[in-house]
């Protein structure tokens, strides 16, 4: 029982910084957890299971308002909107600012770069592209909508993961990143009985190709790892996930 308590324990603290960390929720975490242990290996494993969280939210939020919208043409749309909305609330727009702050600073220390505003209209698109996307997805298949929305939020807070290790070696070590794996196998085999393999293959494959095509944005502008390419990583991952999971459920 001690053994099973010590190996709980960590597992939950854990959890709590991560969340503490990536929503604005902040659960009561022990005195001897220092706050910079949020950066720590162990708490972005468990960065992922934030996603559970954020997901199950959007998804309840979506279901909520298609319900109430029911037989109304704009539903999807709608629902698509306080679903975003909701998931932002939750985390207080971290992955939307960190993508405008990253682009406006990659864009920013390029030779000749006179102030674009790269960052606005790169928000503006993705979030554009997300609600159209739900929308699509929506009317194509309402169960396949849920699955896949449930999933985008998990596996899109783990793609960043894969990236930073790339980045940045040091910041996540091998196991931590097999660990964080894990969170994802669930809400990826949701897929399979709502839209089939071929739903769940080509959203996987298109949140991948999104994650390495940033992981090498970022290499040849030579910006180092922090958190905004994190976050960054994270909402094109998700629109990617969500383009995927559109094309196959047709």
């Amino acid at each position: 029982m001690t053994a099973l308590r010590n190996t709980f324990e960590p597992f939950v603290r854990d959890c709590a910084l991560a969340l503490a960390r990536f929503t604005r929720l902040r659960p009561p975490l022990p005195d001897r957890a220092a706050p910079a242990a949020a950066s720590g290996p162990a708490a972005l494993a468990q960065v992922p299971g934030v996603g559970w969280l954020v997901g199950m939210v959007a998804c309840l939020v979506f279901a909520l308002v298609s319900v109430l919208l029911r037989g109304n043409p704009w539903s999807p749309a709608v629902a698509a909107v306080f679903s975003t909305l909701a998931t932002v609330m939750l985390t207080g727009a971290l992955h939307e600012g960190a993508l405008f702050r990253t682009a406006d600073r990659l864009d920013a220390a390029q030779p000749g770069a006179s102030g674009s505003a790269l960052g606005v209209i790169a928000s503006l698109l993705l979030i554009a592209g997300k609600l159209a996307l739900l929308a699509a997805l929506a009317a194509a298949s309402e169960i396949a909508l849920m699955s896949a929305l449930f999933a985008a939020h998990v596996v899109s807070r783990y793609l960043p993961l894969v990236v930073a290790h790339r980045l940045a070696p040091a910041t996540l070590e091998p196991r931590a990143l097999g660990l964080a794996a894990l969170w994802c196998l669930v809400p990826l085999l949701l897929m399979v009985p709502a839209g089939g393999a071929a739903f769940l293959g080509t959203a996987l494959l298109f949140s991948v190709a999104a994650a390495f095509a940033m992981l090498h944005y970022v290499r040849r502008r030579g910006a180092p790892f922090d958190d905004g390419v994190l976050g960054a990583v994270q909402q094109v991952c998700e629109a990617g996930f969500y383009l995927g999971a559109a094309i196959a459920a047709g």
